[in-house]
């Protein structure tokens, strides 16, 4: 398992994230394409947050009932304006957990999931925050497009405006 590998792909669908976020309107965030589905408001909450909460999950583990109503709480205080910096927080967050992580702690440290299974560190991480981030960034996506945003591209969940070819 490749540490910078890890961070690279988790860096990755936070810039997509970013660039998603500018196409968000006040009259997206209460979109729900069916009922007990998230809305995009509490999509936006929940990408918010997952990637650092779970690193937080299987670094720390202190995660008690009380912290989740803080968590939530926090989250509740998210707007279309702070989406982006709450994204970069997260960032933040995720590269001072991995700091201490060394590449052996990867391959060989055993967490346990949510759902209580149990895998090494490094599989994990693409298990559940990265694949959580990149399912949640297109579930956004098209989210945008369903609720008649025809004029979103391929290109803004897939590639990083400054890597695109034709703009």
């Amino acid at each position: 398992m490749n540490k910078e590998h890890l961070l690279q792909n988790i860096h990755r669908e936070i810039i997509l994230i970013k660039q998603i976020t500018p196409l968000i309107k006040e009259s997206d965030l209460e979109f729900r394409p069916a009922e007990k589905v998230r809305s995009t408001y509490e999509l936006m909450q929940y990408l918010s947050g997952i990637g650092g909460t779970m690193f937080r999950w299987f670094l720390v583990n202190d995660i008690t009932p009380e912290e989740r109503q803080k968590i939530t709480a926090y989250r509740a205080t998210l707007t279309i304006g702070n989406f982006s910096e709450r994204m970069d927080e997260q960032w933040e967050i995720i590269q001072n957990y991995m700091a201490d992580v060394t590449e052996e702690q990867l391959n060989t440290m055993e967490v346990e999931l949510p759902w209580k299974e149990k895998m090494h560190l490094g599989r994990a991480i693409i298990a559940a925050p990265i694949k959580w981030l990149a399912a949640y960034r297109m579930q956004l996506f098209l989210y945008l497009k369903m609720n008649g945003r025809p004029e979103i591209g391929t290109k803004e969940a897939w590639v990083p405006e400054e890597l695109r070819v034709n703009p």
